[in-house]
């Protein structure tokens, strides 16, 4: 029982789906996005992905930036999907552009999310997390085999940039309303760390040991 409940984990789920997406996407990323651009163009891309997680890292090291930031989660990701439905426009019109503004957006946005969510983590998989991590990088590897098979068998069928970007926006959508549902979870609390948070295992294992009569509030 307590490994389906892991299964059914919305961090479990949300990870073959983004996975899932990149199996089946990457391929025609490569196709269609990379092979139109100028060496130099990768190059700056590569720079700037490289350069937004760094920035992004730095800042959230605050606290305090960080406590804000973890409180506005649902908006960062909502700014994200906004983003990503503007560089599909963008996708459109330039392809240059687009490899740039996405490349610009995911060190950013997605960069920030990933961050934050290991407040979650810390909350509520402090125990057991080596099986935990365990689980997610075979959901993770499941869903990369998965769109990976669908690429080989689909891929031909799609031949337009703005497509790749389209689902890279579904993609989003889907897997930021399952973090959604985890931040829901642990929401953000005025003056209190991650570490202070209370387990959700921790209430159950103090009401079994207290006699029946006595009710937690």
């Amino acid at each position: 029982m307590k490994k389906n409940r892991l299964l059914l984990d919305a961090f479990v789920i949300s990870g073959f789906v983004a996975s899932f997406f990149n199996g089946f996407l990457n391929p025609l990323y490569i196709s269609l996005i990379y092979s139109r651009l100028d060496g130099r163009v990768i190059a700056l891309g590569s720079f700037l992905g490289s350069a937004c997680p760094v920035f992004m890292g730095a800042l959230l090291g605050n606290k305090r930036v960080f406590a804000r930031m973890y409180g506005a989660l649902p908006i960062v990701m909502l700014m994200e999907l906004v983003a990503a439905v503007g560089t599909a426009v963008i996708a459109m019109a330039d392809v240059r552009a687009y490899y740039l503004a996405s490349i610009f957006v995911f060190g950013t946005f997605s960069t920030s999310v990933v961050y934050l969510l290991q407040k979650i983590k810390e909350v509520r998989y402090h125990r057991g997390r080596a099986a935990f991590d365990r689980t997610c990088d075979m959901a993770d590897a499941c869903g990369l085999l998965a769109g990976s098979g669908m690429s080989l068998a689909v891929a031909s069928l799609l031949r337009d940039p703005f497509t790749v970007a389209a689902l890279g926006v579904l993609q989003t959508a889907v897997v930021y309303g399952l973090f959604f549902l985890l931040y829901r979870k642990v929401p953000a609390r005025r003056g209190r760390r991650a570490d202070e948070e209370p387990h959700p295992c921790d209430r159950i294992l103090i009401q079994e040991a207290l006699p029946f009569s006595v009710q937690l509030s």
